[in-house]
């Protein structure tokens, strides 16, 4: 499915699971507010280096390469974040999250991480704050 373009905004496409950023069962240190990007509802802000949030589980059903991307949000970049087993172990992959020249000016960043089949409670740890997660999203590679 392609992305469907909404005033300069993105709406995720229905394939893939998509966690929402304030949907965590557990954090440290963030704060939710209304986000102004496309599907409305909550972001979470507040993001400083040592914040953390941790997801309910997923499924995940094959083993292989997936494809992470999060809708960030970005002042004056730099900020810096680890998707991980919740609890720190193992740490999958780190991201830099570039400035978007505002708290709700969104983008949409993207690595891949090598993921095993079954059931996963993601977290996502500050390296580096100064950003807000609308949402992520897990789609299969290979």
């Amino acid at each position: 499915l392609n992305w469907i373009k909404f005033e300069s905004a993105s709406i995720p496409p229905s394939d893939g699971i998509t966690i929402q950023g304030e949907d965590y069962l557990v954090m440290s240190g963030v704060k939710l507010e209304n986000t102004s990007d496309a599907g409305g509802g909550m972001n979470v802000g507040y993001i400083d280096a040592g914040d953390w949030m941790s997801y309910p589980a997923v499924n995940i059903p094959s083993s292989g390469t997936y494809q992470v991307e999060y809708r960030v949000a970005s002042l004056s970049g730099g900020g810096n974040l680890v998707l991980e087993e919740a609890g720190g172990t193992p740490a999958y992959a780190a991201i830099n999250i570039p400035a978007t020249g505002g708290w709700q000016t969104w983008t949409t960043i993207k690595h891949n991480v090598s993921l095993s089949a079954g059931s996963h409670k993601f977290g996502i740890k500050a390296n580096n704050g100064g950003w807000n997660l609308n949402w992520f999203r897990l789609t299969k590679v290979n």
